[in-house]
């Protein structure tokens, strides 16, 4: 009889369950709003399973230990041995985890009102900067020459035409120092053809290879 009593539906067991709805739909939206802001859709799919099923465990486990000191503690225990063992990924990701979290944990609570306008503000928000701030976003060029080559306004006519900013980052020699590699930092303009942009640094730097890339593609791969 007491194993069947763990399968009782009480009024504890509803609140529960609706608390569990309520992480998932939350999870949608946070996830939904993940996808919209990573840019070029260029995210990773396991982590956005992560934040759409994170509020629903917390939803789940924060009814069972609100009231004791030691669950809770244990819980901490937890989540840091997941947070060692875990892959360093950028800020945005660490944010959304933290998101994810606290949503699941103010809809554990109960507070279902303020878990969703914190769930709504916040991904808007995050939304809206995401895409008023892509323009500006910068990216790395990476052009190698010959090491008897100055580099030094080699290219300036080229970044002028395709380029709204462009600013050294690094010069490294390659090939028992042959070869140097320039590392810049750029802009873009809205219209530029990164073809038409590539073949032209060619023609100056003799066909060898130049590379651009997008700083965060380094941090986060695509799954």
């Amino acid at each position: 009889m007491d194993i069947l009593e763990g399968f009782t539906i009480t009024t504890e067991t509803t609140a529960i369950l609706f608390s569990m709805a309520m992480g998932l739909v939350a999870g949608a939206i946070i996830s939904s709003g993940y996808i919209i802001a990573s840019k070029d859709k260029k995210f990773s799919k396991n982590f956005v399973i992560t934040v759409l099923l994170l509020p629903v465990i917390m939803a789940i486990i924060i009814p069972f230990i609100a009231t004791d000191l030691k669950k809770t503690l244990s819980l901490a225990g937890v989540f840091a041995l997941v947070r060692f063992r875990s892959i360093p990924g950028d800020s945005k990701d660490i944010l959304y985890t933290f998101f994810a979290a606290a949503a699941g944990l103010v809809i554990g609570l109960g507070s279902y009102l303020i878990g969703f306008i914190l769930v709504i503000t916040v991904s808007l928000m995050f939304i809206f900067m995401s895409l008023a701030w892509k323009v500006s976003e910068k990216q790395i060029l990476k052009i190698t020459i010959p090491e008897d080559m100055n580099y030094k306004d080699l290219f300036n006519d080229i970044f002028d035409k395709y380029l709204l900013k462009h600013s050294v980052k690094n010069v490294k020699t390659s090939n028992m120092g042959t070869l140097f590699t320039i590392s810049y930092w750029i802009q873009p303009k809205k219209d530029c053809d990164t073809k038409m942009f590539i073949d032209e640094l060619r023609t100056r730097n003799g066909n060898l290879n130049i590379i651009v890339e997008n700083p965060d593609d380094q941090l986060a791969p695509v799954l």
